[in-house]
């Protein structure tokens, strides 16, 4: 039986892929003012290969190898400020996602367990999504982030909910199945079939690099950590009917 379903946000409910290569393009344009040779491909390669030996926070790394460390903590500063400036715009939504949120609505109480700044919960208020959920564990909100088990604890707590009876959907092995499953949750694994299944599609040119290079080597580590799921899908709209497979719902009626 499942009486609960939590979601992450990013990659999951918004696709923050616009985000991420916003934060790699601002970095870019500051780098080149002292390597004016430096070229877009060159630090999609630094990405790939520091993500393939299991490397996360790889923007920082490479604001810290090319620059001053002062300069560096000044840019990554002002990056992250002007990211927070435009959460919608590089937040991607995908209205055509609605409906899985109103089939699970009808069949199931939702929550949201996700690192994600502050400005997520207004961003989700702007969107008519804030009302679909019950339980909103936003990471900078209580200064909890994945993968702790205290953010999951928190939220568990929250729905009054045994964890047992409950399911997580994420797309990350190390933030979203592992502590799942370690605080007795069911979990499904999102896992894209690419980039741009998510919806979406840029034209600009640097921008398609940089979902070319997220499609040969995942955005942050490649090396798979934590916990297998229990199920593993590649696109939301199949999240009910997985979810309903682990309730054993699916089942055929013995008459």
């Amino acid at each position: 039986m499942i009486d609960w379903v939590f979601l992450d946000v990013g990659n999951v409910l918004f696709n923050d892929d616009p985000q991420n290569f916003e934060g790699y393009r601002l970095l870019f344009d500051t780098l080149r003012i002292r390597h004016p040779s430096y070229s877009f491909e060159e630090m999609m390669a630094e990405r790939e290969e520091r993500a393939r030996g299991g490397e996360n926070f790889i923007l920082h790394t490479i604001a810290q190898r090319m620059l001053p460390a002062d300069e560096a903590k000044f840019a990554l500063r002002n990056i992250r400020g002007l990211l927070m400036e435009t959460y919608d715009r590089h937040n991607f939504w995908d209205e055509r996602h609605r409906a899985v949120l109103e089939d699970l609505r009808a069949r199931w109480r939702l929550g949201l367990i996700a690192n994600q700044p502050t400005e997520c919960r207004n961003s989700l208020a702007r969107r008519g999504l804030l009302e679909y959920f019950d339980v909103v564990a936003i990471s900078d909100e209580l200064h909890l982030h994945k993968p702790d088990l205290a953010l999951y604890e928190w939220a568990i707590k929250q729905a009054g909910c045994d964890p047992a009876r409950t399911v997580m959907i994420g797309d990350r092995r190390d933030n979203d199945i592992d502590p799942a499953n370690r605080s007795s949750m069911r979990t499904i694994l999102l896992r894209w079939p690419d980039c741009r299944s998510k919806g979406w599609n840029p034209d600009n040119p640097l921008a398609a690099a940089f979902l070319d290079s997220c499609d040969r080597v995942p955005l942050f580590s490649a090396v798979p950590v934590g916990a297998e799921p229990d199920l593993t899908i590649a696109l939301l709209e199949e999240a009910p009917a997985a979810i309903a497979r682990l309730a054993g719902l699916d089942r055929p009626r013995v008459v």
